[in-house]
């Protein structure tokens, strides 16, 4: 007898229900397409040479080939190993996402003639030859309240900058340039480590052949023409014919077993997404998630009048929007009872029963078929009336 449902009704019930998952789909493609797509056409990287905006660090990398340093950005860590046993070159490790180890770092600080590091991590100092080590953030900003840091170390280029007024993180090592005591750090302190040197924002080996960049924004281009950085910047950058540039990717790490975090090989985008899929999901249990109370015990059998099962099924199919399965269990009811009353057997067609009803009722062949098996209501305005037609064609059959 079939559901009485069309392909259109069909399709246009799943989509309803599918719809918010299409939604979230399109939402996560087009945040995937605008990432991809906008992270090939410009260069916007934080400390780029090649980016001009206020992040980037072109204007420094500028003034360093003005100045007939070659500036060269190599693609891979093996490139920029290559590119140091050309000759002599300094080197510029920016690597704030600590692709590399700290194995990998010392062959890039062994293979320069001085290797500048910005801001590295932990890890990567561990494998250094001399002893340089984290301490922490600054706790305060030398541009706003507090007065810049000066150099108070023998470092030339340090001595030449005079001041920094960038935040940044502080270092330990052999030689500590523009450093911060303990009293300007947060935390527990007592009275006997007062006044000690706790680290500096710049810090270098004793032969200055490698140096700890802690406050690598001074070489931003909103920041670079503030206090000393553009001093610090072009001595420490400067200091040999060729300058290697090398901002590593997630091609270059290595299974080193060094605890990498597998968090950075993420792209940025990532954690926006989380958020927002966070969101969504909260919503999601708050929308569907909803409970009419705990849940009613009650022994076994239990005994349900019939009107309370059809009621109970109407309103499901209420609730759901699913008038053509209404219409089509509608209509198979009807046809069992036509079926019954004009005693045909129960293997009979709808057609079969159709001409029987024509043959013992008020209505034609013709009028039968378009009313109890082509018309489907599509509504509940008038499922209504098409079920009370549905019953008065029933009644008008007279009994065999």
């Amino acid at each position: 007898m079939g559901d009485g449902g069309s392909a259109r009704a069909t399709a246009r019930s799943r989509y309803r229900r599918a719809r918010p998952l299409l939604v979230g789909a399109v939402v996560l493609v087009i945040i995937v397409l605008v990432n991809l797509l906008s992270g090939t056409t410009e260069d916007d990287a934080p400390l780029s040479p090649g980016n001009p905006g206020p992040e980037g660090a072109r204007a420094v990398v500028e003034v360093l080939a003005g100045r007939g340093v070659e500036v060269l950005r190599p693609a891979s860590y093996e490139e920029a190993i290559t590119l140091l046993e050309d000759g002599p070159a300094t080197i510029f490790l920016n690597d704030a996402r600590e692709y590399l180890s700290a194995t990998q770092v010392a062959a890039l600080t062994d293979a320069a003639d001085r290797a500048v590091l910005a801001e590295p991590g932990a890890r990567q100092l561990t494998a250094l030859g001399e002893d340089f080590d984290l301490v922490g953030p600054l706790p305060f900003d030398p541009g706003g309240d507090a007065p810049p840091l000066t150099a108070q170390c023998a470092d030339p280029g340090a001595s030449l900058a005079g001041s920094l007024t960038a935040a940044g993180t502080l270092y330990s090592g052999p030689v500590q340039c523009f450093p911060a005591t303990i009293d300007d750090l947060a935390g527990d302190l007592t009275d006997d480590s007062s006044g000690e040197l706790s680290g500096g924002l710049f810090v270098t080996s004793v032969d200055g052949s490698v140096a700890v960049l802690g406050a690598p924004g001074i070489l931003a281009n909103r920041s670079v023409t503030a206090e000393g950085h553009a001093g610090l910047a072009l001595q420490v950058l400067g200091s040999s014919p060729t300058l290697v540039w090398f901002e590593p990717t997630g091609a270059d790490i290595v299974a080193v077993g060094e605890g990498i975090d597998p968090l950075t090989l993420l792209p940025p985008w990532v954690d926006v997404l989380l958020v927002w899929l966070l969101i969504c999901g909260v919503l999601a249990i708050l929308w569907r998630g909803r409970r009419m109370g705990p849940l009613a015990v009650e022994p076994l059998p239990v005994l349900v009048r019939a009107a309370e099962t059809a009621e109970g099924r109407a309103r499901l199919y209420q609730d759901s929007g699913a008038v053509a399965h209404a219409a089509a269990n509608l209509r198979a009811a009807t046809l069992v009872r036509m079926a019954r009353r004009l005693r045909i057997d129960r293997s009979a067609s709808a057609p079969e029963i159709l001409d029987a009803a024509a043959r013992h009722g008020e209505h034609t062949r013709a009028h039968l078929q378009e009313r109890i098996l082509d018309h489907t209501p599509t509504t509940n305005r008038e499922l209504v009336p098409w079920a009370q037609e549905l019953l008065d064609l029933e009644k008008e059959i007279t009994p065999t």
